[in-house]
């Protein structure tokens, strides 16, 4: 983790508070157990009232990250930062004193849950696969009936808001002029004006999913007539039953078939180029696609589809963070604590893929943070071993406090003895 501490000093915060963020992103790729403050006090020889203080103090997580992809920009993927991906997540938390609870949508439930929602932003390897997640926020929650989550007039930030908030401060980091970001992916769910025209202002392009009742209308060609009045614009609705009107594409290695052309929006009022995918060879009246589209006309369609299709990489992100970095574990209440902890966990998510990818001499291919986590593991308790077997049986009282070792643990026990031969 020289890489870290090494950017780390250049960043716009105190050395105590530099050297708890590496320590805590540390502590967290080995760490076992639940990831909260105690679990950080037990292991990481710091009190869990330290670890409070420090999670309620601001820190520069997008900046960090930005400047930690631009410094190895030659030893990674060219292509790297060009995309960027937005989603949110549901974190199963209670308390009445959790700021920010309330009902959000529970993609594994398809319900509407109590708990907490956190939007990520992330920059993807198109090429090679893969999520390093630059920053996250919480969505704030200050409904308390389960009816007023829908479409009602609440006073909290949307989903769509937030994740604007994000790609501003990533962009004010120098997302853009660091990594080259070109384009921004996200699913159907931030399919609407207000997040087209908030990609735009930032001078990025959108990628997304469109819904299933989005009215899209072609470019009128044709001659104009003669006569008073403002020229004809459209002619006539696409129809997904009928595609034949749009140039079609064949990618084999993927057996779909892309029916693309540039329609205008009319919710949004903006041209789009559209792809509309289903799987080679169906019947557009029998089987039903996914539309598609970009605020780039010059995007190529089969570019369009691998965009959309790395997006999903975001989701490995939520998986690992929330089994493996304890997402779901933090005892923090504030609003700045959760803050801190939902981003110190998706940092130590970024180290370790980014400590992975400069260690590997090919394309990473599959990334499993759990086997680096149990890996880390075993040369944790090596070297804790070694140490306390250095010291010797004389050894002062902070040198044994400083390579203790929880006997207490599963993990860390003895097998039991057999029990010999009984004297007679």
């Amino acid at each position: 983790m020289r890489l870290l501490r090494t950017i780390l000093a250049l960043m716009p915060c105190g050395k105590p508070q530099a050297a708890h963020f590496a320590h805590v992103t540390e502590l967290l790729q080995w760490l076992p157990g639940r990831l909260n403050f105690t679990g950080l006090e037990h292991y990481g020889g710091r009190s869990a009232r330290t670890h409070a203080r420090w999670f309620a103090r601001p820190f520069p997580f997008a900046r960090l990250a930005v400047a930690a992809l631009a410094a190895v920009h030659p030893r990674v993927p060219e292509g790297l930062g060009e995309l960027l991906v937005l989603d949110a997540s549901f974190v199963s938390k209670s308390g009445r004193g959790t700021w920010g609870a309330g009902w959000f949508w529970s993609g594994m439930a398809r319900a509407v849950r109590w708990g907490m929602e956190v939007t990520l932003l992330a920059a993807v390897d198109v090429e090679e696969g893969g999520a390093y997640p630059l920053c996250a926020r919480q969505s704030p929650g200050t409904v308390r009936a389960r009816r007023q989550t829908c479409g009602a007039a609440t006073g909290r930030a949307t989903t769509v808001e937030v994740g604007l908030s994000l790609l501003r401060e990533a962009v004010a980091a120098g997302a853009k002029d660091s990594l080259g970001a070109r384009w921004m992916a996200a699913d159907g769910g931030y399919a609407s004006r207000t997040f087209v025209e908030g990609v735009r202002a930032l001078d990025l392009h959108a990628v997304g999913r469109l819904r299933k009742d989005a009215v899209l209308r072609f470019p009128y060609t044709g001659r104009h007539e003669r006569r008073p009045g403002r020229r004809r614009q459209f002619d006539g609705r696409f129809d997904r039953r009928d595609p034949s009107h749009l140039a079609c594409t064949t990618l084999d290695d993927e057996e779909v078939d892309l029916y693309h052309g540039v329609l205008h929006g009319k919710a949004w009022q903006c041209w789009l180029q559209v792809v509309y995918v289903l799987p080679r060879g169906a019947d557009p009246q029998t089987t039903e696609g996914v539309l598609l589209y970009s605020t780039d006309l010059d995007l190529a369609p089969e570019h369009i589809f691998r965009l959309y299709g790395a997006r999903f990489q975001i989701e490995f992100a939520f998986r690992d963070a929330k089994q493996h970095l304890g997402l779901n574990d933090g005892q923090a209440r504030s609003q700045a604590k959760l803050h801190f902890h939902f981003n110190i966990g998706f940092a130590a998510l970024f180290w370790a893929r980014l400590q992975a990818r400069l260690q590997a001499e090919r394309p990473l291919g599959p990334f499993s943070l759990r086997h680096r986590k149990r890996h880390n593991l075993e040369a944790e308790i090596y070297k804790r071993i070694a140490a306390r077997s250095g010291a010797g049986p004389n050894a002062t009282n902070s040198e044994g406090r400083r390579h203790r070792i929880p006997p207490q643990r599963l993990w860390l026990r003895a097998p039991p003895l057999e029990p010999g031969p009984t004297r007679p």
